[in-house]
């Protein structure tokens, strides 16, 4: 009996110390950084582990960390954000898929640009963004853009060390498209509007022309969907997802993104 007790009682203690460090984890604010990113389910997603995030994360050479909340757009990232109910997923050098929680479990700098800049005063920061306006006004993308622009040039971020990478092809499917929106014309509608409005405060990295030459390319307006083994998220339920990249292209794209940045 006493024995049992004993047990049971290292074994809470143990759990709560586990609880505990993971949580401490999630809350740490790391410190500087050569290179910061924030994006959408591209580079985060809860339910993937085969997206073009995970393959940016083996690629990178710089000393970096990676936010991204599924379904965000820009303006959810700047002042009273948006779509905080989505689990933030960090990467870096020793995490490739860290899932942090959501809403008030994620602290400010890891939810917000502003302070994000403050606490990471990052030398470079690229932003991937585009793949969840597919439905809004050339207007809305244009204003969203712009307040997240305004921060960038507030902090004093040059156009020489900011990065603005646009959605690329989609994915082919098993049946029909769970996405009808993310289509070549209107991907190059948003694309364009985007490239407009950063102007001169950033490069912008065009995922077309990234993915153009690649061997997952068909040619013409899809990427072949040729999973990774041991990398769900492409085939079964996804099948039809033509909006995430995923497996050999994904990897192919995040390659590309590395090769740029590195």
């Amino acid at each position: 009996m006493i024995a049992a007790m004993r047990f049971k009682t290292v074994f809470v203690l143990s759990l709560i110390w586990n609880l505990t460090m993971g949580l401490a984890l999630a809350n740490e604010c790391p410190q500087s950084v050569d290179l910061l990113i924030i994006g959408d389910s591209q580079f985060g997603a809860t339910w993937s582990r085969g997206y073009a995030g995970n393959f940016l994360q083996q690629c990178l050479k710089s000393n970096f960390v990676l936010y991204a909340r599924g379904g965000t757009i820009a303006g959810n990232w700047i002042g009273t954000g948006g779509m905080d109910q989505i689990e933030t997923i960090q990467r870096d050098p020793l995490n490739e898929h860290l899932n942090i929680g959501a809403k008030e479990k994620v602290p400010l700098c890891k939810k917000r640009l502003e302070s994000m800049l403050e606490t990471h005063a990052p030398q470079r920061v690229l932003l991937e963004f585009g793949g969840n306006y597919n439905a809004q006004t050339d207007e809305f993308i244009a204003q969203d853009i712009l307040k997240l622009i305004k921060v960038l040039q507030t902090k004093n971020i040059s156009k020489e060390n900011c990065f603005f990478l646009h959605q690329t092809y989609e994915m082919e499917v098993a049946s029909k498209r769970n996405v009808p929106l993310k289509n070549l014309e209107n991907m190059k509608r948003v694309g364009f509007v985007i490239q407009k409005t950063i102007g001169e405060a950033c490069q912008f990295i065009d995922g077309f022309e990234l993915m153009k030459n690649s061997p997952y390319f068909d040619g013409k307006e899809l990427l072949k969907r040729i999973p990774i083994e041991g990398r769900p998220g492409c085939m079964g339920a996804a099948a039809n997802d033509n909006a995430h990249l995923c497996g050999e292209a994904a990897k192919d794209f995040a390659n590309r993104v590395c090769s740029f940045l590195n």
